[in-house]
């Protein structure tokens, strides 16, 4: 009979969202994806969503999209999810919900599945059958999917647009008048001549120990005068 002590015995992975909100209302910002894009402008989620998307540049290539609440000083949930009613305690697109919030708290980074909140209140809640554990195990696979093509087209789909940008605005100034690109020069040198003012106004003096000792040395000058 061999000494060795057997194998521990994994635990079965069992989560039961209890809508409590705790994860709505703690995340700053949620991690959108294409998949996410896609979804919301085939169901009409998109309308609810876009004046929370904001884009992220992550030096050096790395471009990302979430969501993010704008800061406003009578909101009760300031750090919450901006798509999170906090005084009902529901998700305002629970049918449609980011890949990211969907997977919670699984996760899969193209090998095993891991947990990312240990702390989930839904953890160890209630049963889960075959089918709910099997889905749950999807929606991580689905998550790691939607990241890995986002991190992949978003520099490129931002690249492109940069690009049709400049092309635009190039044309446009090909279209111009001397005269008009001698207005809008003088616009663009006064707009950055108030940025500088104002940035030289709102720099705060440093008085250093040097200085103060000067003024000391003047002021027992003035005195023995």
């Amino acid at each position: 009979m061999s000494d060795s002590e057997p194998p521990k015995e994994q635990k079965k992975y069992v989560h039961n969202c209890t809508k409590c909100g705790q994860c709505c209302e703690k995340w700053e910002e949620i991690p959108i994806y294409i998949e996410d894009l896609q979804r919301w402008i085939n169901d009409g989620t998109l309308q609810y969503a876009m004046p929370f998307i904001h884009l992220e540049e992550v030096p050096p290539v790395y471009i990302r999209l979430k969501l993010k609440k704008p800061e406003t000083e009578d909101d009760p949930n300031p750090s919450g999810c901006p798509l999170y009613d906090h005084n009902n305690k529901i998700c305002n697109v629970y049918s449609s919900m980011p890949v990211h919030c969907a997977a919670y708290p699984l996760a899969y980074n193209g090998e095993k599945f891991y947990l990312v909140d240990n702390d989930s209140p839904g953890l160890g809640e209630g049963t889960m059958s075959s089918e709910t554990l099997a889905l749950a195990r999807q929606r991580a696979k689905d998550h790691f999917e939607a990241a890995s093509n986002s991190s992949a087209l978003l520099p490129f789909i931002y690249t492109l647009i940069l690009g049709e940008i400049m092309k635009k605005s190039q044309e446009a100034m090909s279209t111009l008048s001397e005269e008009d690109k001698q207005q809008l020069e003088e616009l663009l040198s006064k707009s950055n001549e108030e940025k500088e003012e104002q940035s030289a106004v709102e720099e705060p003096t440093e008085v250093t120990e040097e200085g103060h000792e000067e003024s000391e040395e003047s002021e027992e000058s003035e005195e023995s005068n």
